[in-house]
């Protein structure tokens, strides 16, 4: 059973918009996290996506490698957010935006993600 759901992945045109536009941001290279605390459309559960620039990384297949592997070290690492939110009577937007420019292997975007999630629940 995948632990990734696609109740956890933003589908919302209008809250994609919503959290870009009016998200707070954390930068941790190579990602940049813009979050917003939702109460309508999130309730209790916590949404993300992942965005992988063509400006950065030019090939289709190595953003979509990249997006992979940066959604399977965030699987591998909501459980204490996931946790964070589930007493609580609202949710949460993640936009995760990838911005380095070259491919990293799976180790140091996984490290960089927990150190990012970190900073994210320590602002919440």
């Amino acid at each position: 059973m995948p632990t990734f759901p696609a109740s956890e992945r933003i589908k919302s045109k209008k809250l994609l918009d919503k959290v870009y536009q009016e998200g707070e941001l954390i930068k941790h290279y190579p990602y940049r996290l813009k979050y917003l605390i939702t109460t309508l459309d999130v309730v209790g559960n916590v949404q993300i996506v992942v965005s992988v620039p063509k400006r950065n990384v030019k090939l289709a297949v190595r953003r979509n490698r990249l997006k992979r592997q940066i959604k399977e070290a965030y699987r591998l690492n909501k459980k204490d957010l996931l946790s964070q939110f589930e007493e609580k009577e609202q949710g949460l937007a993640l936009f995760l935006i990838y911005t380095g420019k070259e491919d990293q292997n799976f180790q140091l975007l996984e490290k960089k993600l927990k150190e990012l999630l970190k900073k994210l629940q320590e602002k919440l």
